[in-house]
């Protein structure tokens, strides 16, 4: 059996065990989360030594989930312009200490500057959404809103209507989103967590993940936390946060002050209480305060047929960009990775 038909019987087969639905399986992404971690980490060049690893790590590890979960439907998401304003109308210091603290890593030469490297980011990103636009994906990235509240609202939204969603991202505030048909992949620790994981992990159920997190801030998006009230003094204090049942802010100042006079941390959270209001406001993606016209269009955009995977125009960018060296057999990974998709896509534009 020669290479051809072995994959043509792998894809066969594949299609016979796979949902009908295209959406029956969404796989959501956190573009930016993923880009910026390939970006970083990825030591790849083309033939005229620019340094490619931000289009080819991100390709790759999405290619990678796409693969080893098979989902009906892939949407990748992107912060919008503007989109971090209304969070630093809350705090005005939210994430102050993203800016220009990307660099470069595990690379053998470079002496390139932050702005090099930053110019850089730009380009590959512009030339990734070309690349994007050729696959069966739908893309988001709407101003004015960040890629978390446009994946939580995703999420929300069509959880009723599918058997699953899958949302691939480092990022601890999409375990609040986890119930039984939301779940969370985290390609670093190539770790999914559904409720059980995310209660092994932290002893807290999703429902009060961002109560939890409004205790311990988050260093990534410059958010502080209480200080001198670490995560297990936090359980012992609220061991309702493990119930399934959502522990409001103003249940947990009314607890505190009956209990103020057994324990100091009680007094400590009521001191804390503007701190504990404001992180709650910046954390919760469930809250879905977006604008009526943006979550118009996040429909709009999610309703849309999926376009089809462009063999042609993928393959006049690829060799535009010299990739071949780091991706040495291409028609092998676009049919592996995005025929199934590209046939779900197929169904939506019947």
């Amino acid at each position: 059996m020669n290479k051809y038909q072995k994959l043509y019987n792998e894809l066969q087969q594949e299609r016979s065990t796979s949902p009908s639905n295209p959406n029956d399986h969404i796989m959501v992404f956190d573009g930016l989360n993923t880009f910026i971690r390939c970006f970083g980490a990825t030591p790849a060049y083309n033939e005229d030594g620019d340094h490619i690893g931000g289009i080819t790590g991100f390709l790759y590890s999405v290619g990678k989930v796409v693969r080893d979960f098979k989902p009906s439907r892939c949407v990748i998401v992107f912060d919008g312009r503007g989109g971090s304003a209304r969070r630093r109308g809350i705090y005005k210091d939210y994430k102050a200490n993203r800016v220009n603290k990307t660099k470069l890593r595990r690379f053998d030469h470079h002496d390139s500057s932050i702005e090099d490297e930053q110019e850089s980011m730009r380009y590959q990103f512009s030339r990734l959404v070309s690349y994007l636009d050729n696959l069966p994906v739908t893309f988001l990235a709407l101003d004015g809103i960040e890629a978390d509240d446009t994946i939580a609202y995703i999420a929300q939204m069509y959880k009723e209507s599918c058997n699953k969603i899958t949302v691939v991202s480092t990022d601890r505030d999409f375990y609040q989103l986890v119930d039984d048909r939301i779940q969370v992949w985290s390609p670093i620790k190539k770790k999914m967590y559904d409720t059980e994981a995310v209660m092994q992990e932290f002893g807290v159920h999703p429902a009060n993940m961002v109560m939890y997190r409004s205790f311990t801030g988050d260093k990534s998006d410059n958010i502080p936390g209480v200080k001198g009230i670490g995560s297990k003094t936090i359980l012992k204090l609220i061991p309702e946060l493990s119930a399934a049942t959502e522990f409001s802010l103003d249940e947990l100042f009314d607890k505190s002050k009956q209990l103020v006079a057994e324990s100091k941390s009680y007094q400590k959270i009521l001191d804390n209480s503007l701190v504990l209001q404001q992180n709650y406001q910046l954390m919760n993606i469930k809250l879905l305060d977006i604008p009526a016209n943006t979550a118009s269009k996040i429909r709009g955009i999610m309703d849309q047929p999926v376009s089809r995977l462009n063999r042609t125009e993928f393959q006049r960018l690829f060799y535009e960009d010299k990739m071949w060296a780091i991706m040495k057999n291409l028609p092998e990974w676009l049919n592996k990775t995005w025929l199934s998709l590209d046939a779900f896509a197929r169904e939506t534009q019947k």
